[in-house]
Formats: structure tokens, C-alpha cells, sequence
């Protein structure tokens, strides 16, 4: 395993809660069976940077007061079904032709964005918007129908983290760009609705903007009671998520389900590990690994 921190000099970062340097910590798995998506540790080749190993530091646990988490691609593994049916209804439509939807894209144009910033003009120029809209509406039709015939795992070390958050009175919260029928669909799926209940689902679109804007996270905030983000920490696997929640001054630590190190720790993560059982997370919020 290869752990890598870059400090930057000089940079504070408002979002972390402190003004302090900035401390960039990777823990990733030095290769990956996923071709598309490498687990590779980041590093910055720059005058101005210096490396060293250390620990990320998140609020720690014992002080910690809530703790949001994206759905897709953070708490399960449900972009491969996402991308199956993006990949039908691109095809259909000649969207990306002649190659199709390679992972690339995927990850740079699709994942975690709303659909409103997906199904735009520039995609489907032919179509007006009400049938754009018409056509998000069957893509996530689809979503759910293919749903209910997959296995829709967890994530690994997912269960044990909500139970150690939930014995330390710590709230938590989804805050989503998927459609609320998705979003239920999936929590009741995995089993989840006792940590995530009605009041503590929040829907980007149901906001006034979606990710990458801060306002689902600053409704997610709202949702649990907190009034700072001081003691509080969102988990995201996309660079979207990771910059509505870092605009939303929440520390955030990427997911590496589906995009690499680089493009999480350009979009302001504090912290990336591989999933919520990686030992080094448990290290930054000063606890060990839950069983």
C-alpha cells in the first residue's frame, strides 16, 4: 500500500474548518483490476510541494457530529448498472459514436452530475428540452428496472462505520444528484433506511441547484442539526460531489470506486481511500477500525 501526502505551502483552505496548510493524504492500492479506473496513488511533480508521509486529520470521531455521504458510487457500487444504460441510450441516439461510452467519458461527463447537465443540447441537439427531459426520465427507468434483476453490494466496511457513527451520536445524511425514486429504490435495496430515513435524504434536484453547487450540502447540513461544518465530513466518489461539498466548507474524503486519486484530490479532497474499511481513514479521525 502506498501512502502519500503533499502539503502545499502557503495555501489555507477554508473548507477544512481551520486556516492551516493544506495536507493532501492518498491511501490507494498500488494496482487495480479496474483498466479504467486505476487505484494509483497521487503525486505532485512541483518546486513549490514536498512530500512526506503523515495522516490526513478529519474531526475525530469522538468529537464528530455528522457525516454525508453521496449514494452512488460511495455507499454501493451501482455505476456499472448506470453506465449500461447510459451506454444503450447513447448508442441508440449516436451520442459518442462511432467508439460508444467508453469509461473515460463516463467518469469526466456523467458520473455524479445531474441529469439536467447531462441530457443537455450539446448532446442531443435534435431533441428539444421537454424531450430531453422526457428521455432523463426513461434512462432512469431503465436504472430501476435493471436494479431489481443485479446485486447492488455495499460497500466494503460500510456497515461497521454506521455503526460506530451511530454508537457515537453521530448523524447522518445522503445528499444525492439521483432522483429521489432512485434514491429510495437503493436505500431500501441495501437495507440502509435505519441510518437514512425520510428527513435525512437530500435530493440535488429538489434543490435550488444540484451538485457541484453547495446547496444540497448545505441542506444536508440543515437536515442534521448542524449550523458549522466544523464536525462534519462528507464522503463523495466523484469530482462533482467533492466540489459541492467542499464549496459547502464540509472536509471531504474520496471514494475510489470509479475515479482515480488525481481527479478527486483536484476537486478538493482532504483524504482518498480505497472504502470505509481502509485503516488509514480510521487513523485521521483518531479511532481504529470498527468491527
Amino acid at each position: 500500500r502506498v501512502v502519500s501526502v503533499v502539503s502545499v505551502g502557503g495555501v489555507d483552505r477554508a473548507h477544512i474548518g481551520t486556516q492551516r496548510k493544506l495536507a493532501r493524504v492518498v491511501f490507494a492500492s498500488s494496482s487495480s483490476s479496474r483498466a479504467h479506473s486505476p487505484h494509483r496513488a497521487w503525486h505532485i511533480d512541483d518546486a513549490s510541494t514536498t512530500t512526506r508521509t503523515m495522516s490526513a486529520r478529519l474531526p475525530p470521531l469522538t468529537t464528530l457530529e455528522g457525516v454525508l455521504f453521496d449514494l452512488d458510487g460511495t455507499l454501493c457500487d451501482s455505476d456499472p448498472v448506470h453506465f449500461e444504460v447510459f451506454d444503450d441510450m447513447f448508442t441508440a441516439h449516436g451520442v459518442c459514436a462511432p467508439t460508444g461510452l467508453t469509461h473515460d467519458f463516463f467518469a469526466a461527463h456523467i458520473a455524479g452530475r445531474a441529469n439536467v447537465d447531462i441530457f443537455t443540447e450539446a448532446f442531443y441537439p435534435n431533441l428539444t428540452p421537454a424531450e430531453r427531459e422526457a428521455l432523463a426520465e426513461d434512462k432512469e427507468r431503465a436504472f430501476r428496472e435493471k436494479l431489481l434483476s443485479r446485486e447492488l453490494p455495499k460497500a466494503n466496511g460500510l456497515d461497521a462505520l454506521l455503526r460506530a457513527l451511530d454508537m457515537n451520536g453521530v448523524k447522518t445524511c445522503v445528499v444525492t444528484n439521483a432522483p429521489r425514486a432512485n434514491a429510495e429504490a437503493m436505500l431500501a435495496r441495501l437495507g440502509l433506511r435505519e441510518y437514512f430515513g425520510v428527513d435525512r435524504l437530500v435530493i440535488g434536484s429538489e434543490c435550488a441547484r444540484a451538485k457541484p453547487n453547495p446547496d444540497p450540502y448545505l441542506e444536508g447540513l440543515k437536515r442534521i442539526g448542524l449550523t458549522s461544518s466544523e464536525k462534519c465530513v462528507a464522503f463523495e466518489d466523484s469530482p462533482a460531489g467533492a466540489r459541492a461539498a467542499v464549496a459547502a466548507n464540509i472536509p471531504v474524503v474520496g471514494i475510489l470506486s470509479s475515479q482515480n486519486a488525481e481527479a478527486l484530490m483536484s476537486a478538493g479532497c482532504a483524504l482518498c481511500v480505497k472504502d470505509f474499511a481502509t485503516p488509514e481513514l480510521f487513523d485521521a479521525f483518531g479511532a481504529a477500525v470498527p468491527k
